[in-house]
Parts: C-alpha cells; structure tokens; sequence
C-alpha cells in the first residue's frame, strides 16, 4: 500500500477512535454552560456554540471584567448573552437578525441601527493603534464558521492587525507581510527585467503560485508577467502583492494546505486579505524615508475612511500613493580606466498609486448587498547589464551589442515597466430559516503588464535605430462567478453540525500584444535570411556565415537591448468549474472536525478531486491538540502554457538569443515534451496549541507536503552546432523558426519534491502601571528536498534542470526564520520593536559550474548570503488633536549579506559591479532605512 494512504488510514482510525472514547472523557459540562471565566471568554463561548449568531465587541470594554453566571441549558443565544452581561456596565444591542453588539451601557441610540456587517467576516470595529487590542480572537479563513476563536482552529492562521501593518517602514504589502509573519518570504530581486517590479512573494519555501491569494474570501487574480530570470520561483506566476493598498486590509495567513476547501493554488497555503468596512474617521497617513547610504528616498501618502449612506448602506474606501526614488549599490567597474559605477543594482525606481473601495446596501435584517474592487497603477524603472563596458572612441569594438558610432564607449540599458491591475466584485448575501446564510457573487479582476526600453539601441538597424521603444503587453484576465450556502443541520447525535455546498466557475483569459517592429526587428526588413554584421564582425564587407579566411562572422542581435519586443501576439483562454462540499462536525465540547472535498474540472487539464480531514481536540482545560491530512492541486497558469519569447539570456557564453517555447512549439516535441500536467500534493500537519495562563498562548505545528510534477523552468538548451549531421532535432525545429535563435527553454513538469518544518508561536500580554504591552516569538523551518527529476528520453535530467537549479529551489529562500518583537502602548505612546533572523540562502547560477565552463580549483561554486539579524523599531505619541508623530526605520544595524568573493564569476564578468549574490535576497541590499510617519484622525 501507498505510504501516504497507510497515513490516511492511520490518522482516519486515530480520529475514528477518538470519537468513540472521547465522549466518556470530556469536559463534564453542559454545552450551553459558561464556567466562572473572564467575560470575553464567556461571549466567545457563547458565539462558537450558536455558529447562527455573529457579535461583535471590542476586548477593552471587557477588560477585567469576570462573569459566575450559569447559562441554562434550554437559553436562546440572545437569552444566554443577556444573562451574562446581567450587572455587568455594557448593554446588548440587535443590529439585525442574528447579528449583535456589546457596548457601554452609557450609549444613547441618535440615529438608527446601522445595517449589519457582511455575516461571513467576523471583525471588532477599528481603532486608534494605540487602543487597538494586541491579540485577535476570531478567525474567518480555514473554517465556514463565522465565530471560530483562533484558540479553537483546526489549522494554524496567523491575524496580521492593520495597525501592525500600518508601523511598518517598508512601502510595500509584500515586505511587510515578511516582517510579520516568518513563514513569508518576499524575495528582493534586481536586474532581472519583470521582476523588478513585482516581486516574488512565496510561503513555507515554496513558488509563489502555490500560495492562494483571496481579498474578502474571493479568489484574487494572478499577474501577467511571468518570472523568467534567475530568480525564487522562476517560471512561476503569482499575484502581486502590491497592488491593494495597506491602509485597507488586515491579513490572514493559512499555514495549511486548502485546495479541497478553496481551489488550485491553495498548495503551501492562503493569504486573505480582509478589507476594512463600515463607518470609520477618516485617517489621513504621510510617510518619508530614506536609506543610511541617502538614497532611495520615500514618500507615501494615504486617506481612508468609511461612512454611512443613510441607514442602510456604508462605503469604506482607501487611497494610496508612492513615489520611490531607486538605489544603488553596485561597485565600481574595473573594465573602465579609472574605474566607475557603471550598473544599477539595487531597488527600481517606481511611482504608483491605489484606490480601493468596499461598500455595503441592507435590502433588510435578512439580505445584503455588497461591492468592493479597486484599480492600481504603478511604473517603474530599471536596468539591465552594460552593454560594451570599457569600449573608448577610435579603438576596436569590444562587444556585439552596442554601436559605438551612437555609444563609443558603451551604455546602460534601461527598462521600462508598468503595471495597470483592476478588480471589482459584486454579491447578495441573504439569511434562510435557520440560520443558513446563501452567498452568490460574481467578479472580474485583470492585471496587465507593459514593458519597454529607454536609451538603448537595435544592433541590427545600425545609427538608424531609436533609442526607445514600446515592448509590447501582457495581459491576464479572471472571471469567476460562484454561489455558497452554509447553516447548521440539526441532530441528536453531536452538539453541532454545520454544513457547508457551494459551487464556481471560472473564464481566464491570456493575451500577449506585440511591441513596437523596432523592439523585436532584425533589420529594417525583419529578415533574418540576411546577414546583418555586428560591430565584431571580422569581415563586414563580405557576404555568407564564413568569412573568406574561414574565421566565423559575427551577426547582430535582433531587437532592442536589455530585452527584445514581443514579436508574436498570443490569445487564449479556458474555462474551469468546481463542486465542493465541507463539514464542520462538533463531536463534543472538547472534539471538532471538518470534513472537506472539492471537484475541480480545468480545459485540457482533466478532472481532479481533493480531499480534507482536519481535528481540533481540547485535551486539558488549556491545551489544544489538532491535525490535518489533506490532497492538494494546481492546474498550470495559462500564462504557463502560452508565453512565447526571445529573450536575451545569460548563458556559457555570457548572452544569448533564447526561445522560451510555448506548449506545442516544435521546439518541445523535438525534445519529447508535450503539454503541461497539473500539479498534485499530499499534506499532513498536527501541532499543539497551549495556553498555560490567560495572558500566555503557545503554539507549534509541524507539516510535510508531497509535490509531484512541480512545474518550473528548464535550462537553457544549445541547439546541435552546425557540423551536426545526425539526430540535429532541436537545430532543425528551431531553424524552421527563422529567428536566429541559438538555444530554447521552457516549462516543464521538472520535479517532485517534500518539504518538512514546523512553526512556532508565542505571545504573552500584560497590563501594569505603565501601560498594555505583548512580547512575541515567532519561528519557522522548513527544508526543501527535490527527490526526483523528470526528463525524456531525448535529455539528460542534469542538462534539462542543473545543480544550480536544484540549488534555487532547495536553498534560495532562508531555511530558517525567527521574530522576535515586543510592543507597547501608555497614554498615548506607542513602540514596536522587532528582531529579524534571517538563515542563509545559497544560490550557485553565476559560477563556472552553473554555467557549464571549467572549474577553477580557486573559485567558489556557490554564493551564500550568511545569516543576518535584523532591527527594526517605531514609536509614535498620539496628540490629543488627533495627530500622530512617528520616527522609526527597518534594518538598524546596517545588516547587508556577504560580499562576493573578488575572484567569483558574477564579480569578474561585471568588473566588481555584483559586490552581493544577485539571485536571491530575502532582505535586499539596500541597509538601514529611516523614516518619519504623521497621521491624523477626524
């Protein structure tokens, strides 16, 4: 028998057998019975066990307030909250039908009932940072619940607050995020095209679209652009982070597999994005900053606010703006006398800005509209390598790119990038007989990728060429409609039950626009049966591949320089649909399960289905033991299956023209490879939750997840050479395609891989003379291991998929992370302080081994970034006029990875520009960054 179906089976009578002992071990209590508990606890209590009724309150109303009342057992949920806040000074207040408020027994009602919030999310209303509560209760992902307590979830969610968020220096979701939440890794990477602006943004280690990203609990659209480079998650396609504003969200975060509960992608996990609703002040927030070494200076404005339209309707909408200046910390070119910084390494050059709105109509106490979407804007600029360094006016040419007519000395290539992202979502949320709620929504999101080049050249149109040019256009498109009812389903057998059936569609829609001709040209005719010399070229004059004395000719590159026009439009979509089915199983008050499946049909990808088994068990009074066994599937992108390209890559001899082959292209076949097979995992996670007192919470949990038919990037592939007689498939399929190419490259179901860890979380609050303060720990491991490589006959696997490769996915994001933080509130003052540890990343491309040149005894085969602690800290005073001062920075201690040995490749082909490993760089090499933050509340 399969391993993992002994595993399922094993963990199935485990949890079978527990069904049957734990009745006679439980808590001997009545379910509806508040023990004598805080009176937080007790409301929490009450929520969990009447799964039909949401209430909301905010925790330091029911500070230190305790409660002896006994509930009887035949109370309704409003019978028992009343009797518990009996004698208490809070009031209990019916918003609408099911939906209730604790609030001071003071407030006079002066307008009427504001329509109830969205019953599937669970939130306190927002408040100043400083009242802001340091520990959340509720959680809305993982579980169809909408009063599941963090304490009591299956699987582990980690609740990043808006305010945690919002006294965070970075400008971007992505590196905040990281600085939050250890399991996250967002990837700095530079000079790498696409990527630059939008970057990686990856959990437990693996790609980035293995990671479900949702906004509000609706699936969130992919990017466009593809990471082509050498850099983590090459070849993969994941949702840009950057593109809803911080202002406007808080953030849950999966640690678990969840295809079976909410689709493809959800492999390492879930990022919900919550979106702030209601009536709020407006807060208006302006940040600048800088770093230590004066450069990249930022500045960062946002307003948000919510308001009442009338009685029934609120809207909440956010704006946010961005102008980053770019860094730089390449070193000085030894190829120019004397030398000079002649390279761009360091974070883009980028302006953007975000509107995001999120509204509410209640059409009664029973049914509710809702809308929420957004647009984005964000531009950037970069650079690639340069072109021709150390050239001089009068002498000999020194490279194929460059005219040293126009450029006698050479030149830096620079990038243009622009990303345009809109998404809108429309639903009708309405409550059935007995506590059933029915979602029905329909959305449309779409992200669009433009790319171009600035002060660069067209070898092969000579001093004719532009110096810029329009690169064309990436498009990505998701439609989705979907409808869900969940409630409770009575019986006499268990305490609870509550079921959840639904159903989705989906339309993707993948288009590539062509660029301007002189982006991709070869010549003014495009012609590439005419030999078009390059500045190198031993005998211009001459005509054929050979010159007369039999030296080889040198022929000019096609296209714009730092990367060629799309030369090829691309149009094409597909249609998925998806029944599933989850049940929430309340064995006892100590036993929770959920029971979970999802039949999912993608075009051309067959019919997959996952599954889901998830336990909570209350062991003792505090202590909190639970697991998962689950399956997991993602179907490959569409931007997987249709990107076509010439790119300029780096190869053995340093560039060359490469073909990334679309599914089907001859290419490929000459190869043995046919299309794209989905991806298909196995999970399985148990882990502890521990609260040795009330101000303490503990917990640990350790995974394993299978990947099969991992897809990713192949290396670059030489055609056979010329004097190939025989077997010459690859040379044959690509000169039918009269591009001139030399090499290809393409997506693959490369590999198999497991990844193990585990995460640890610990908070502690307290309360005295001097203010509320939370001491945090956070940790996270995890080891990536490719077990087996995949190839066809035609191919050698190490060929296919290098060592350097294996390297990047196995050792190109840390290991290893721990946080440490503390923060602290007392008449309005306010610190955060966080400590960052960071384990090292080891990449091995840029060496004579990735490669493929001979090895030097001398030189080093791989780069390590070393292992770092980073400082970041924020303090802020509240004036009683509503404004907020804040000064603050990230990396304090001027923490950078190690240096480049002088001797190693990346070094030397650049002149000592790379003074850092350039693949992957979990923390940039920017150093320290400081800046001041004001805010103001009406």
């Amino acid at each position: 028998m399969h391993p993992f179906r002994q595993t399922i089976l094993g963990a199935s009578r485990i949890v079978l057998a527990l069904c049957l002992l734990l009745p006679l071990t439980a808590v001997h209590a009545d379910p509806r019975q508040a023990p004598s508990q805080p009176l937080a606890d007790a409301l929490l209590d009450v929520a969990e066990r009447w799964p039909a009724i949401k209430l909301v309150f905010r925790p330091e109303l029911l500070e230190g307030l305790e409660t002896r009342t006994v509930l009887a057992v035949n109370d309704d949920p409003e019978q028992a909250l009343r009797a518990l806040l009996e004698g208490q000074p809070l009031r209990l207040r019916q918003l609408s039908s099911g939906v209730y408020v604790v609030e001071p027994a003071a407030i006079q009602k002066t307008m009427p009932p504001k329509p109830a919030p969205a019953p599937t999310v669970s939130r306190v209303p927002r408040q100043a940072p400083a009242q802001q509560q340091l520990m959340e209760e509720l959680v809305t992902i993982g579980t169809r619940s909408r009063n599941r307590r963090w304490l009591h979830s299956t699987v582990p969610v980690d609740v990043v607050q808006g305010a945690a968020l919002e006294r965070s220096a970075p400008a971007s979701l992505g590196e905040q995020l990281q600085m939050q939440v250890p399991s996250f890794n967002f990837s700095r990477t530079m000079v790498s095209d696409g990527a630059d602006l939008v970057r990686p943004a990856t959990l437990r280690g693996m790609n980035p679209d293995q990671l479900l990203v949702m906004v509000d609990g609706k699936r969130r659209h992919h990017q466009a652009q593809i990471n082509i480079q050498q850099v983590v998650g090459r070849g993969s396609s994941g949702v840009d982070m950057n593109a809803v504003p911080t202002a406007a969200i808080e953030v849950e975060v999966l640690r678990d597999g969840a295809s079976a509960q909410y689709g493809s992608d959800a492999i390492a996990g879930v990022l919900n994005l919550q979106l702030k609703r209601g009536e709020q002040a407006p807060v208006v927030n302006a940040q600048y900053g800088l770093t230590g070494e004066g450069d990249g200076q930022s500045l960062i404005a946002s307003v948000a606010g919510g308001s009442d339209l009338g009685s029934d309707a609120s809207l909440f909408v956010t704006f946010e703006g961005q102008d980053r200046a770019a860094t730089n910390r390449a070193g000085p070119d030894s190829r120019f006398t004397p030398p000079r910084t002649s390279m761009r390494i360091g974070d883009a050059e980028q302006q953007s800005w975000t509107l995001f709105a999120n509204g509410q109509w209640a059409l009664s106490d029973l049914a509710e509209v809702y809308a929420f979407g957004g647009s984005s804007r964000r531009q950037g600029l970069s650079a690639g390598f340069y072109r021709a360094a150390g050239a001089q006016a009068g002498q000999p040419a020194v490279s194929s790119r460059y005219v040293p007519a126009l450029d006698p000395e050479g030149f830096l290539p620079l990038q243009t990038t622009r990303t345009e992202d809109d998404a809108f979502t429309l639903g009708l949320e309405w409550m059935l007989g007995e506590g059933w709620l029915v979602d029905v929504s329909a959305s449309q999101g779409e992200n669009r990728f433009l790319q171009g080049t600035d002060y660069s050249v067209n070898v092969s149109l000579g001093e004719s060429s532009p110096r810029a040019a329009d690169n064309g256009e990436l498009a990505y498109q998701l439609r989705q409609v979907g409808a869900m009812a969940s409630g409770p389903v009575p019986t006499d057998l268990l305490d609870e039950v509550l079921l959840t059936v639904g159903s989705e569609w989906r339309r993707e829609r993948y288009r590539i626009s062509r660029g301007d001709f002189a982006s991709y040209a070869y010549g003014p005719q495009d012609d590439f049966s005419i030999f078009i010399s390059s500045p190198l070229d031993p005998c211009p004059e001459e005509t054929g591949n050979v010159c007369a004395d039999g030296q080889p000719r040198s022929r000019a590159p096609a296209g714009m320089q730092a990367f060629p026009g799309y030369r090829l439009a691309v149009s094409e979509h597909r249609e998925s649909a998806a029944f599933y089915g989850e049940a929430e199983l309340s064995i006892n008050p100590a036993l929770n399960l959920t029971l979970a499946s999802r039949w999912e049909s993608v075009t051309d990808e067959g019919r997959n289905v996952t599954g889901k088994l998830a336990a909570s068990w209350r062991m003792v009074e505090s202590l909190y033991w639970r697991m998962a066994v689950s399956s997991g599937f993602r179907a490959p992108g569409l931007n997987q299956q249709s990107f076509t390209h010439v790119i300029t890559n780096i190869g053995a001899d340093v560039l060359t023209n490469t073909l990334h082959a679309a599914q089907g292209n001859p290419a490929l076949l000459a190869l043995g490879f046919d299309g794209l097979k989905p991806e298909r995992s196995r999970h399985l996670s148990t882990g502890w939750v521990w609260t040795p007192a009330q101000d303490w919470l503990v917990s640990l949990d350790w995974f394993r997840i299978h990947l099969r038919d991992a897809v990713a990037m192949s290396d670059v592939i030489a055609a056979e050479p010329d004097s190939c007689v025989e077997n010459c498939h690859l040379r044959d399929a690509l000169a039918l395609q009269a591009h001139n190419i030399g090499a290809v490259q393409f997506l693959y179901n490369a590999y198999d891989s497991t990844v193990t860890g585990a995460d640890l979380v610990v908070r502690y609050q307290w309360e005295s003379d001097w203010g509320r303060s939370q001491l945090a720990l956070l940790g996270h491991k995890n080891q990536t291991e490719i077990t087996r490589l995949h190839a066809s006959e035609n191919i050698d696997p190490a060929r296919l998929f290098s060592p350097a490769q294996v390297m990047l996915v196995e050792t190109g994001q840390p290991r290893r992370r721990i946080t440490l933080s503390y923060d602290w509130q007392f008449a309005g003052w306010a610190f955060s302080g966080r400590i960052n540890r960071y384990g090292s990343v080891k990449t091995s491309y840029f060496t004579e081994a990735g490669l493929g040149l001979p090895v030097p005894d001398d030189k080093p085969q791989y780069h390590k970034s070393g292992q770092a602690w980073l400082l970041d800290a924020d303090i802020s005073y509240q004036f009683g006029w509503g404004v907020t001062l804040a000064l603050g920075g990230s990396n304090l201690l001027n923490t950078y990875p190690k240096r480049l040995a002088s001797n190693s490749l990346l070094s030397e082909i650049t002149g000592g520009s790379f003074q850092y490993p350039w693949e992957a760089s979990p923390y940039g090499i920017n150093g320290a960054f400081y800046y001041v933050r004001t805010e103001y509340r009406w």
